[in-house]
């Protein structure tokens, strides 16, 4: 199953956009590096998993290696900010 489409997006969450791509990845399963927090308010990033499975130049060896354009964590962490 492609990581992008394994559950629904909540109401407003605009397809394609980070938020959508990274709520489907912190709900999918194959993807160990992003996990919601005990109460599902928050994301927990294990970085260097995270780096590896969907951030790596020259190719991630994730289930989604073409998740974010970013190849750099600090690229992902700006992209939070936005």
């Amino acid at each position: 199953m492609d990581a992008m489409a394994q559950l629904p997006l909540p109401a407003g969450l605009g397809a394609g956009t980070f938020p959508a791509k990274l709520w489907s990845l912190a709900n999918d399963p194959r993807v160990r590096s992003l996990r919601w927090d005990s109460e599902a308010r928050g994301l927990l990033v294990d970085r260097s998993l995270f780096e590896q499975e969907l951030l790596r130049p020259g190719g991630a060896q994730g289930p989604a290696p073409n998740a974010f354009r970013a190849t750099q964590f600090r690229s992902f962490v700006r992209q939070l900010y936005r």
